[in-house]
């Protein structure tokens, strides 16, 4: 057991110790409080170093059957990373008829999507990229174009000529839609969605040719709105409470 002057003296030490740390910990603490604060790294994912397709540019035209009837051609250029669809056609169902006239864009991360007839559009972050981030930690194999199959739930289920090209063919049950890829090119689908039943084929290709950027840019004279997808997901969010 202390005694009273043992105590003291521990008391007094312990005092004595207080006051030469306090301002140590003081400074250490102001020291802390005037660093900024860390922000969480986000990885931001582009597809800029991504090859859509296995050949450098192109221009493909189709023929459009069963429920929706016409022609388009997809230009591209870049490995795809840019590319132009144009699509006349005409949409049928029972006594349900529609014309189209449209311009679908892909341009690095946007995507443009115009009607050519209204001469008005919009614009929204490139589809892909919602799918390469919930993807994120699982597509690090095989090419590109080969991820993407896999990220819509393709199955290779063998292949097939399409206009002398052999494709790989690739069935899509969630979406029940059959494709054959050429170099990652879609030259032949079919898709059914109800009593709608469309059906797209390539009838020629032609490869690695000189396109000019113009063709990859909105018309001078098309009204085009930005779709801010972000806060339309929040918002659906938000009303789902």
């Amino acid at each position: 057991m202390l005694s009273s002057q043992q105590k003291r003296f521990f008391l007094f030490s312990f005092a004595i110790l207080s006051i030469i740390l306090s301002p140590a910990c003081s400074k250490e603490k102001e020291q802390a409080d005037q660093l900024p604060p860390q922000q969480p790294i986000e990885e931001k994912i582009t597809i800029k170093d991504q090859k859509f397709f296995g050949i450098e540019s192109g221009i493909v035209e189709y023929k459009m059957t069963g429920s929706q009837r016409g022609n388009k051609t997809l230009y591209f250029k870049d490995w795809g990373r840019k590319q132009a669809e144009f699509s006349t056609s005409t949409i049928k169902v029972g006594r349900y008829s529609k014309d189209a006239n449209l311009l679908k864009l892909s341009d690095g991360n946007w995507q443009y999507i115009i009607n050519l007839e209204s001469k008005t559009g919009t614009k929204r972050e490139r589809p892909v990229l919602e799918k390469l981030r919930d993807f994120n930690d699982q597509i690090s194999y095989g090419e590109f174009g080969e991820q993407l199959a896999l990220i819509d739930g393709g199955l290779e289920t063998g292949s097939e000529p399409v206009i002398g090209k052999k494709c790989r063919v690739f069935e899509l049950k969630s979406k029940n839609s059959k494709l054959w890829l050429w170099n990652w090119l879609i030259l032949k689908s079919e898709t059914l969605s109800g009593k709608v039943k469309v059906n797209v084929q390539a009838t020629s290709i032609q490869e690695n040719v000189a396109i000019a950027d113009s063709i990859f840019k909105p018309p001078l004279d098309v009204l085009v709105t930005e779709v801010d997808l972000e806060s339309l997901r929040n918002q659906h969010e938000e009303n789902q409470f």
